[in-house]
């Protein structure tokens, strides 16, 4: 019996196997994301001399190519794709020639009887078993996000900073995985913290929560990562929620405090004449205003090295925003100063007299 060729090498009657092949090979590189195999396209092909604004192919153009039920696919862009996942310029051009050969045959293939002897084409073992690396990796940052939370947490008691610090990984986790996985992330941060401070740490396990609740659903939900100030909105609006209930359960079961370094607001709040609530909960904004702010910048750049291993939901929309935003900020037409190519020394203002330029003998010939 002739021995079946590689994906790669076998003619396909239909789109729906090439793009389930293509499937199969992102999976076995590692589970690229697709804003990740845009990136590896543009950079190839600004390699190959393509403007830089004319290389970036569409997200949405890449992910078609993998979506099953298609009746036409660019063969140039599967072998590109092909070709960053890590296919030779051989099985490249393999690619484009099973695409070329769908599109003369349209024909779907009729469903065979099956084979004893027959390998199949395309094994659902095969996404099973590549799909196992994704499943890791996703772990190694659940676990990296609960190392990342404690690492805070205990340099905030340690050095007595008046922030807590202590919610970088919950973030991550729920932007990344979703809400419950950053609710999961933010109870084993509570659960680890009570060997380090004392029992308050797990009641304050609600204001992790409601945390992740609110980064998760208000990034996947609401779309406030498509642009850098909703970014920042979503930031501040994690500040206000996990302010409310900290200040709520430091009221009712710790009497105001706990012995932060952020409770000498509350003092001085209180000696102003507030309430008791008041004063917490005005000190308890103040100081989580700044800490969540503070961990969404860092957040911001960790997302950058996560998406390289997990595909991140909105980076591309979000870190082309703030890179405009950086543009605008920074640019020279903004500023007038001699730091700015478009700024000019002014024409001197000719005054009245006689030009120095010119000497004394046609200077007088001049006068009347």
């Amino acid at each position: 019996m002739i021995d079946e060729p590689p994906a790669a090498e076998r003619p396909a009657s239909s789109y729906d196997e090439i793009a389930h092949d293509l499937q199969v090979l992102r999976f076995a590189a590692g589970d690229i994301s697709y804003a990740e195999i845009v990136r590896r396209i543009a950079a190839h092909r600004e390699l190959g001399g393509v403007d830089a604004g004319n290389a970036r192919p569409a997200r949405t153009t890449v992910y078609d190519a993998f979506r099953t039920g298609r009746t036409r696919v660019n063969p140039q862009l599967v072998g590109e794709i092909a070709r960053v996942l890590g296919a030779s310029e051989a099985e490249v051009a393999q690619w484009e020639h099973r695409c070329l050969h769908a599109r003369r045959n349209p024909r779907e293939v009729p469903a065979a009887m099956p084979d004893a002897e027959a390998e199949p084409a395309t094994p659902q073992s095969a996404v099973a078993e590549a799909a196992v690396p994704a499943r890791r990796r996703k772990l190694m940052l659940l676990l990296a996000c609960v190392c990342l939370n404690v690492l805070g947490f205990t340099l905030v008691a340690w050095l007595g900073l008046p922030l807590y610090f202590d919610m970088v990984g919950t973030a991550i986790v729920a932007i990344v995985l979703g809400p419950w996985a950053g609710v999961a992330v933010g109870l084993t941060t509570n659960a680890i913290g009570l060997a380090i401070t004392d029992s308050s740490s797990i009641a304050f396990a609600l204001v992790n929560i409601a945390g992740a609740l609110v980064w998760g659903y208000g990034a996947r939900r609401l779309r406030l990562c498509q642009t850098f100030p909703r970014y920042v909105l979503l930031n501040v609006l994690v500040a206000l929620s996990c302010s409310l209930v900290a200040s709520a359960l430091l009221v009712l079961l710790f009497n105001g405090g706990t012995g932060h370094a952020s409770e000498s607001t509350t003092r001085n709040l209180a000696a102003m004449g507030n309430s008791l609530y008041l004063a917490v909960l005005g000190s308890n904004l103040v100081h989580s205003l700044a800490d969540k702010l503070l961990t969404g910048f860092v957040v911001l750049g960790a997302l950058g090295a996560v998406r390289r291993w997990i595909e991140v939901p909105f980076y591309e929309a979000l870190s082309t925003d703030v890179k405009l935003l950086l543009k605008a900020v920074g640019d020279p037409a903004r500023n007038a100063g001699p730091g700015s190519r478009r700024w000019q020394a002014p024409l001197p203002v000719r005054m009245a007299g006689p030009d120095p330029g010119r000497n004394e003998s046609e200077s007088t010939a001049d006068r009347p």
